[in-house]
This record gives structure tokens, sequence and C-alpha cells, in this order.
């Protein structure tokens, strides 16, 4: 394995041997979101270094791994220096979606915990941590997974400021954070969400986890643009259900016992049981809405799921988009522990984003690697090409310019053709659910 050692020229290595046109290639493409050169290569030296295997990799070290005299410039990148990180991430999932786009992917939303001493650091407070599992001093952050049949890869980010912090003027002053940035965890859950479903990205389910206070929220936004999903709900959560003639109002634990649920099933997980409730529907568009229950044989505690989609989708499938959440939770420890996702020191609200950002990019680049060579090594003619010195290439390693060919006859967004189905298995979905949309229709005007 071979270590990036940028001097001046991209002409290097990373540890697993990305080429050196696949790099530039990346260099190209979001060095027009710089407006200067010397920002724009020490964005590539950053990402280099997050690629190497040094141990940890905050400004010190990765100014050390470039060769370079002073950290001042590594951080002065997270900091001052002028570039578009929200471009860099638009970026960042249009590789994605040419890399791993799969029309059968699951977008996942999950939070996730940075522990940090002290409280100069953007958003830190003390909440629960799901990694220590305990109450501890941490920033919260909200990411969306791009699940794929064969591995999630995480795509978008968004820090949450607790509400102390807007009236904390000092604190504020030091991390320089805008008064825009402020906003409920719904509201960064609509903002990520809205930006990736509006991008074309190709997708099939919305799937969220540890986000019930917000699971009734993102249904009614889901619902009105027609988007089939799974969303976490408190076992408190008041829910409307038909029963005969008239609408009833019950809380997710109550409804389950009060409607006839059938036995409970087991899938994939071992001792993990699932059960639904048909809450409603439109049997003439093809739709359902479920409360979706899971539970464990030992403890027999629930947690209930708010689902909407194809009045064909059975429980099985229900349960897996809804465990798609484990995925995510993988990648975001699998870019903790290799790309330093959570090794940043700066205090800085934007230098959050900034460091996240470049991880997130640098794990993606390993993941679509790893992917190439397993596809290569399955199948050693399957769309590879030679460079000019002969050698072998990947597909990916020859650049961005355009998609593997198996990803061009894929749908660029979510098919309703996916979702129409005959009018007799439509029946069979239950009586009509006010406000539940036509997955297999146009959407009304």
């Amino acid at each position: 394995m071979a270590f990036v050692r940028p001097t001046g020229q991209l002409d290097i290595t990373t540890q697993l041997s990305v080429e050196t046109e696949f790099i530039s290639e990346i260099e190209q493409r979001v060095g027009r979101h710089f407006s200067r050169s010397e920002p724009r290569k020490r964005f590539m030296s950053y990402l280099i270094g997050l690629l190497s295997e040094v141990n940890k990799k905050n400004g010190c070290s990765l100014a050390e791994f470039a060769q370079e005299i002073a950290p001042d410039g590594m951080q002065r990148l997270l900091t001052t220096a002028k570039w578009d990180v929200d471009a860099v991430r638009n970026e960042l999932r249009g590789c994605v979606g040419e890399w791993f786009g799969d029309s059968e992917s699951v977008i996942v939303l999950n939070p996730a915990a940075f522990a940090k001493r002290g409280r100069h650091s953007a958003g830190v407070k003390q909440q629960y941590n799901e990694d220590s599992q305990r109450v501890e001093n941490c920033q919260l952050g909200l990411f969306l997974g791009y699940a794929t049949p064969e591995r999630t890869i995480l795509v978008d980010r968004e820090l949450y400021l607790p509400e102390e912090w807007r009236h904390d003027n000092e604190r504020r002053s030091r991390a320089r954070i805008p008064e825009t940035a402020f906003a409920t965890r719904t509201a960064l859950a609509i903002r990520i969400l809205g930006r990736t479903i509006e991008s074309g990205l190709p997708m099939s389910w919305v799937s969220t986890s540890e986000l019930a206070d917000t699971g009734p929220a993102l249904h009614k936004w889901l619902t009105s643009r027609q988007v089939p999903h799974i969303v976490e709900i408190r076992a408190s959560a008041p829910l409307v259900y038909e029963r005969g003639a008239r609408l009833a109002r019950a809380t997710a634990r109550d409804l389950l016992s009060q409607l006839a649920v059938r036995q409970w099933q087991q899938f994939r997980r071992p001792g993990c049981l699932w059960s639904r409730a048909l809450l409603g529907g439109n049997p003439d568009q093809g739709t359902g809405v479920w409360l979706v229950a899971q539970r464990t044989r030992e403890s027999r505690q629930s947690r209930y799921y708010l689902a909407a989609g194809p009045a064909g989708a059975s429980l099985g499938e229900l349960a897996h988009i809804a465990q798609a959440s484990a995925g995510v939770k993988g990648a975001l420890a699998r870019a903790k522990d290799r790309v330093g996702l959570d090794h940043y020191e700066a205090r800085r609200y934007e230098a959050w984003y900034r460091h996240v950002t470049l991880a997130m990019f640098a794990d993606a680049l390993l993941e679509a690697h790893s992917l190439e060579s397993a596809r290569n090594r399955a199948s050693p003619a399957n769309g590879r090409g030679e460079s000019r010195n002969g050698h072998v290439t990947s597909p990916i390693a020859q650049g961005t310019r355009g998609r593997c060919l198996h990803h061009r006859t894929r749908p660029p967004v979510i098919s309703p053709a996916m979702y129409r189905l005959s009018p007799a298995r439509a029946a069979a979905s239950g009586p009509p659910l006010p406000g539940c949309w036509a997955r297999g229709a146009p959407p009304s005007a």
C-alpha cells in the first residue's frame, strides 16, 4: 500500500491505488467551486490525507503528512478560505449517483453524535449519544445515507444547533454561527430530503431511524410529495384510522391492540418480530398506509413506524426498508474509523461542514474503488478498458466523464410505473384514507 505524498503535483496514488486519472478528475470536478488555486490545491491535499493511513486525521497531522511546515493552511481551509462547501456536497451526491446509482436504493436519515470536550464547539451540549449509550457533551449531526443493495454511502449532512445556542451571543460569535443556521430537527430533515429528492438521485423508498419525534411531520411531508416511505414514530403518537364508516383516533401503542393484527413474523434478523395494521389507502390508485411494529422476543418492547407506499408492498419489504438504518450506522462507524469523520478539532460552524463533507467524499471514493475491485474480480472482462500505458483501468478510474454502462439503463428517479397495480390487487388494500396519494398516477395540480 502506497501513502499519498502530495508534493506539488498529483502524480501520486492512495493506499488503495486509486488511479492518478481519477484523482485528477475529482480535482477538475470540484475545482470550479474555488476562486483561487491555493485553497483548491489544499483541498486536494486534505482529501488525499483523509484517504491515507494517517491515524489522527486532524489539521496538524494532515499538514505534516502533506509535508507542510505548519498546520495553518489546513486550518484555514476549514475556517476562512473562500470555497462553496454546499456545491462540493452537490458534487459528492452527483458522484454517488454515477458510481452507485440504483433505482432500488433507499435513502435513510439517521442522527449521529460527536463527543466533544469543552463548550465552545458549535452546537455542543449535554445530550444523548447513541454510540456510547449515555448522555454526554457532544454535537449532534443529521446524516443521509444512500443504501444500495450492495452497500451504504453517506451523501448529505446537517448540524443541529440546540435552542440554548441562539441566546448565547458569546459562544455564537466565537463559532461564527449565523441566525439562519437555527432550525428544528424536523426542518433539517426536510431540508436534506428535499434537496436529495429534487436532485433526481435514483431511489425507491425513504426511511428514518432514531427520529421518532419528527416522524408524523415527515410522514405528512413525504405523503404530499408522493414519496414511498417508512418513518419511525413514538408509541404515544396519535394516529387517525378508518373504523368502519367513521374515522377513529388512537395512539400507535393502543392501535395494534384494537385492530385485528395478524401474528408476528420473523424475517432476516433473528429474534426480531414484525407486524402491521392497515390504516387506509386508495384502492383506485394502488396505495396503502400502515402502522408497522417491530419487537424482540426477549424484551417485547416495540418500535413503531408509519409506512406509506404501493399497496402491494409486503410486510417483509417494509421490514427490510426499516432496517436499512443499520447500513447508515455502519457507514458512519466506517467513516469515523477510516477517513476521520470525527477527527476534526475546529470549533466553528462552517468548519464542521467542511471537514465532514471532505470526509464523506473520501469515504465515497474508497467505497467506489472497493466496489469496482469486487466487480472486476467477479467478472474480469466486464466493463474494463485499457489506459494509454496498457494497464487495465476500471470504469470508475476512466473518470466521471460518463457512467458505467449498467447505470445508463436505470430510471433516473422514482418511477411511478413501478407501483401501478391491477384493479383486483389494488382493491385488496382496504378502504381509502383521505390525503393518500396516487403512486401510479401523476400528481394532482
